[in-house]
């Protein structure tokens, strides 16, 4: 698949067939829908020291929207916050009103996006709490409210009310349609309206809603949410805001603008430049900054005990394949003068100095995933449950890119190219 020019945009349409999975890049996770909200998934015991909230399990296309929020609350938990459970149901809530109101939605709603969509789909919505939105999910590990409201829309937009082109042009009426499809309550919907308006006539970067002097309707805007930044500038750690980690878009072409702007950077294809990049991510890590991860997932390379190895895959051939976007935890790592610097093991500063030397060699990276934490249909031994290690010579690759079939499944047969599994890594402003 593409993202946007070099792709950023992690479409449903290359991913649907890994439904049938049970695990799936962006694509909908069918079976084994066990709730394991219980288990414990954080861990604080790394090099890098990136302190996480719970893994979660995407039911549908949107892991951009679980890696986003993922990020966010690392950064809210850095600056000395509770742990927050932001709602990813909020945000795709949203994420279909603009499809829907502005003509992107035919017969069927794209689930996929990019970082860039859900930065500003939070800076013109802001957040909410997942208990404040959909309150029987608080604690639940997988939304199940996602995949039946995504049904319920894709019904209405085959047979239902959205079929009419006229209805679409309504947003009174599409916001309507997703109250009914979400299962909102009254009281919900009257929320948003109070803020919003029935038909969305005001969004919170243009219309200057005062959220913070309302906190009976839910809504967190992303200059009321805290997070740890790094001030490019003193090189010291402040107390900011989300809003300010998100900064300003310019337009999907061109980098976001603000002091604090995290932006996304792009793999690139030499040697050298690629251990520059990887120093670049180094430091983030160490620095306690989560890192959004852009990469193609190939099932094949998936082992027992979480890793995606390169090896693997060689050895059974192209599989099921698609985008996805994870977040950064963790690294291991050969360092001259130190030796293995081990992935959830601590670390010295010294050593992680050390490590930042151009003849270390990064064996994996260990990234959050949106897959679930316990999963023994698809792994049994992961270091941490939900936690995946992603070898450098499987990012590096290169791998086969395959070609889908008539159903969109991929097909092993035709694979017409060679690609790098890593595009890109969101990092913040100064690294």
């Amino acid at each position: 698949m593409d993202l946007l020019g070099k792709s950023r945009w992690l479409s449903l349409a290359s991913m649907l067939a890994l439904a049938t999975l049970g695990a799936a890049g962006c694509a909908a996770d069918t079976q084994d829908d066990h709730d394991v909200s219980g288990e414990d998934e954080s861990s604080k015991d790394d090099i890098t020291q990136v302190s996480h909230t719970k893994v979660k399990r995407q039911s549908i296309g949107n892991c951009w929207l679980y890696a986003t929020a993922s990020w966010l609350e690392a950064l809210n938990q850095g600056a000395g916050n509770p742990e927050a459970n932001t709602s990813e149901s909020w945000l795709t809530y949203w994420h279909w009103f603009e499809q829907l109101a502005n003509g992107g939605a035919r017969d069927e709603i794209s689930t996929g996006g990019s970082y860039g969509t859900a930065a500003d789909l939070i800076a013109r919505y802001g957040l909410m709490n997942e208990g404040d939105f959909i309150p029987n999910e608080a604690s639940s590990e997988m939304s199940n409210r996602q995949s039946s409201a995504l049904n319920a829309i894709n019904a209405s937009l085959k047979t239902g009310a959205l079929k009419d082109p006229a209805v679409r042009r309504d947003r009174k009426a599409v916001r309507k349609e997703l109250d009914r499809a979400w299962g909102l309550d009254a009281a919900q919907s009257a929320r948003i309206d109070e803020v919003f308006g029935p038909g969305v006539e005001r969004t919170l970067d243009r219309s200057g809603v005062a959220t913070s002097a309302a906190p009976a309707n839910k809504v967190i805007a992303a200059k009321d949410f805290k997070v740890r930044l790094k001030d490019p500038e003193s090189g010291q750690f402040v107390t900011g805001t989300l809003a300010d980690a998100l900064g300003r878009s310019n337009g999907w072409w061109a980098p976001r603008q603000g002091k604090f702007a995290w932006n996304e950077v792009n793999y690139p294809s030499d040697p050298t430049s690629r251990r520059a990049f990887w120093k670049r991510v180094q430091k983030a890590l160490h620095d306690g900054q989560p890192v959004i991860t852009s990469w193609k997932v190939d099932f094949n390379a998936l082992t027992r005990d979480s890793r995606f190895s390169k090896q693997t895959l060689d050895r059974l051939g192209p599989g099921r394949q698609g985008g996805h976007m994870t977040v950064m935890h963790d690294y291991q790592a050969q360092v001259p003068g130190v030796g293995l610097l081990k992935a959830g093991k601590q670390a010295t500063k010294r050593q992680m100095e050390k490590a930042l030397a151009d003849g270390t060699k990064i064996e994996f990276v260990r990234v959050k995933n949106s897959w679930g934490g316990i999963r023994p249909d698809r792994w049994d031994d992961a270091v941490l449950p939900g936690y995946h290690d992603l070898e450098l010579a499987y990012l590096d690759g290169p791998i086969k890119e395959c070609s889908e079939d008539a159903s969109g499944n991929t097909d092993p047969t035709r694979c017409s190219r060679e690609v790098t599994p890593l595009w890109d890594v969101v990092l913040p402003a100064g690294y």
